[in-house]
């Protein structure tokens, strides 16, 4: 039993660190896009959910195996909002809460069991 907890920690751990350097990379190719376009802001906050999802999507198709993929992929989504939240509070220099992040971290565990089911699905066929 400890194996296989010790095995979906990994895997959760994989996905969501491949997850968070899938997002860093692509929000600053959209900043240098945002600077050399000058993009309004209303696209931004659209843009950023987007790339956080497809992230989490790119992170669990990586690294669940089958098997209880929607609770590892609901674990990696929220895992990856924290971790996302935090590295980019450190770069803007402050740190504050609010009902946005409450539905970030309900969007992340959405879009991650669902991710983590499609991928389990996926690698099991």
């Amino acid at each position: 039993m400890r194996g296989v907890r010790k095995e979906t920690a990994v895997e959760v751990g994989k996905c969501v660190c491949v997850a968070a350097i899938v997002t860093l990379a692509a929000v600053l190719v959209f900043a240098l896009i945002v600077k050399l376009f000058s993009i309004g802001s209303g696209a931004i906050t659209a843009v950023n959910q987007v790339i956080k999802a497809a992230a989490i999507f790119v992170g669990c198709l990586v690294c669940v195996k089958p098997g209880r993929g929607l609770v590892k992929g609901l674990i990696s989504g929220v895992g990856v909002i924290v971790i996302t939240y935090f590295l980019f509070a450190i770069l803007a220099g402050e740190i504050s809460f609010g009902w946005t992040n409450v539905l970030d971290l309900l969007f992340g565990a959405l879009v991650g069991a669902v991710s983590g089911f499609i991928a389990g699905y996926i690698k099991n066929k």
